[in-house]
């Protein structure tokens, strides 16, 4: 094989290998933001800040999983909703408050943060403990979130599924040239050759 049909070869398989991770990306991002959330009952949430780093990282995606106020502990790693935006966000349990109704309350803080959030908040603001995360995951998240993610995510595809496409049908050429080369080489008539017959 000819430095050139090597060279040619390994870029397409190069653009196979980053269309079939583009795929594989934008399906696992479904899954995480839109099937898991409606089969398991364990909303996601995609991590915008840096607040909990290097524990989470931004542009994570954390799974949680649904926790009755009774089972929270100091430590765990929390998303809850609070605020007059009721912005969520997702921090670590550092204390734990019952008040004399019965009603528990919790502080917390994001690992980076070098105070605790300003005020605690009920445990019915909590909702859910962070089961797992995937490092990364948000940014497409976030992309598939707006039409315009979406089209920048198709137009990726379609290129590099053409760029795959042209570089398969230049190996060909590549391929066929090498073949007819070497066919003179050996001292096949010229007029046999594909393309070479004299017309009639």
């Amino acid at each position: 094989m000819s430095l050139g049909i090597a060279l040619v070869s390994t870029a397409r398989r190069l653009l196979d290998l980053a269309l079939i991770a583009l795929i594989a990306v934008v399906l696992a991002a479904l899954v995480v933001a839109r099937v898991v959330p409606a089969v398991t009952d364990s909303p996601s949430f995609v991590v915008t800040g840096g607040s909990m780093e290097p524990t989470i990282h931004l542009g994570s995606v954390v799974i949680t999983e649904r926790v009755a106020a009774r089972d929270l502990r100091v430590g765990d790693i929390v998303s809850l909703q609070a605020g007059t935006q009721h912005a969520v966000f997702t921090h670590r349990i550092t204390r734990l408050a019952t008040e004399p109704d019965g009603s528990l309350w919790v502080q917390t803080k994001g690992d980076a943060n070098a105070s605790e959030d300003p005020s605690m908040v009920p445990a019915s603001a909590v909702l859910g403990r962070v089961a797992a995360t995937i490092p990364g995951l948000g940014y497409v998240v976030r992309m598939l979130s707006t039409p315009q993610g979406i089209a920048l995510l198709i137009s990726v595809g379609i290129v590099t599924l053409l760029g795959a496409w042209l570089l398969e049908d230049l190996e060909e050429v590549r391929r066929e040239a090498l073949a007819a080369r070497d066919r003179l080489g050996a001292g096949v008539p010229a007029d046999s050759l594909p393309g070479t017959g004299q017309a009639a």
